[in-house]
């Protein structure tokens, strides 16, 4: 078996296993929970070590980037299918939420990269401890907001999803979080794989051989 085939196969089978069990209520909400928090550390760990690992450079601040993508996404699909007392009524039916899903999570991604490249170009210039010193600022920096601004929720953190999810629930009855958590894990782990084997992929390797 190919080693690029490897990782995504592993966590498909995980993932085959976890839903399966899941929707079967062979776990239960507790479990499924750990397997969320599972999954969502899969694609951060993978995406952390195309930079720290592959780029050899240190950063902290994938956190903060990873925050910015989960509310964006979180508010842009309460806003579109759940009723909240802070957005209002949905814009759109609750059954459009399940394939519509991927979408908000890409624009989340869209927003969390403006975030990071307004990161990055303060930081082209600078070398080892001085990006991890930039990123770990900015990670204080994102909490800091997130926990000032009270429609999102501040300090108690963003709970309109659930709404959104018992809403997917409620038109066809699956683990809706863990099948869309685990997907994206598998598109992360194939996206950067491909991604390194790429003339791109090689031009990050090769700064991490010249640091």
């Amino acid at each position: 078996m190919s080693k690029k085939l490897t990782a995504p196969l592993l966590v498909l089978a995980l993932f085959v296993v976890i839903v399966g069990g899941s929707w079967l209520r062979v776990f239960n909400d507790y479990w499924q929970l750990v397997f969320f928090y599972i999954g969502v550390n899969i694609i951060m760990a993978v995406s952390l070590n195309l930079i720290n690992g592959y780029m050899g450079e240190f950063s902290c601040g994938h956190a903060a980037f990873m925050a910015v993508g989960a509310y964006v996404s979180s508010i842009l699909t309460v806003w579109l299918f759940a009723e909240d007392k802070v957005f209002g009524p949905p814009v759109l039916p609750a059954g459009w939420a399940i394939p519509l899903l991927p979408v908000a999570i890409i624009v989340g991604g869209i927003a969390a990269s403006i975030v990071g490249l307004l990161v990055a170009i303060p930081s082209f210039r600078t070398r080892g401890d001085y990006l991890a010193i930039i990123t770990l600022a900015v990670n204080y920096i994102v909490k800091s907001a997130i926990e000032n601004i009270e429609f999102i929720g501040g300090p108690r953190g963003f709970m309109g999803m659930k709404r959104v999810v018992n809403a997917m629930v409620g038109v066809f009855n699956a683990p809706w979080v863990l099948i869309w958590t685990f997907v994206g894990a598998i598109a992360t782990i194939i996206i950067i794989q491909r991604f390194i084997s790429s003339t791109f992929g090689k031009g990050v390797t090769a700064i991490r051989e010249d640091e």
